[in-house]
């Protein structure tokens, strides 16, 4: 069942002021706001974009995916800036190879996150633009949308995934085993959220709180 998260501002604007530094987002670009406010997308498209001063797009509603009128929306109004899962900015890469006499509009950075980014994704992409940036980000509604980040360059191969990153600025990854000791590299284990952006807990809901946010024993970091 849905749980609500509770969420302080200054977790949320961690979030916002790091990716917006990254980005370096300015009053000149335009965010394709393709997410449902009940989705946490959406939190980095509202403030993020207005604390950089920039713009939202907002596509028409609609029930059914539409590919082809997002990236005619995209193109009208100038789109710099592409923020979704993976899933749906994959259909705009398909409509930009299917059909390039619809034109593009000029994204200068994708953020895909909520699910694996396809290998291929990334220099299907560039074939675009060669210099888009393609960031790969995780993390957890209860560490205030993201907690991770790897801007994708040159994909291997061999890959089976997109590397995960590292941890975005005043938060932290670890991963630990089930006495919550430190896993060496390589070593399968659980991986534990803390830092700047984790939530107070879930609302309403002690029992799932105690349950899934804890204190380090030995370090006393909330995780």
């Amino acid at each position: 069942r849905p749980k609500g998260v509770m969420i302080e501002h200054r977790a949320a604007l961690n979030t916002v002021v790091d990716i917006n530094e990254r980005l370096r987002l300015s009053p000149d670009d335009r965010v394709f706001g393709i997410s449902s406010l009940a989705f946490d997308l959406s939190v980095w498209d509202v403030f993020g974009t207005l604390a950089a001063g920039a713009a939202l797009v907002i596509p028409d509603p609609t029930d059914l995916p539409d590919p082809i009128a997002w990236s005619a929306t995209a193109r009208r109004h100038g789109v710099t800036v592409w923020n979704s899962v993976p899933a749906l900015a994959e259909m705009i890469v398909e409509v930009a190879e299917e059909r390039p006499e619809l034109g593009h509009a000029p994204i200068r950075a994708f953020l895909l996150s909520g699910d694996w980014v396809p290998t291929t994704l990334p220099d299907r992409m560039r074939r675009r633009r060669s210099d888009v940036r393609v960031i790969a980000m995780g993390g957890a509604t209860e560490a205030s949308i993201w907690s991770n980040i790897y801007e994708v360059g040159e994909t291997d191969p061999a890959w089976r995934s997109v590397p995960y990153g590292r941890p975005l600025t005043n938060q932290t990854m670890t991963v630990l085993d089930h006495r919550l000791d430190i896993r060496q590299p390589w070593a399968v284990g659980y991986i534990h959220i803390g830092g700047a952006g984790l939530a107070r807990g879930y609302w309403q809901d002690e029992e799932r709180t105690a349950e899934r946010f804890i204190t380090h024993p030995r370090t006393g970091e909330r995780l």
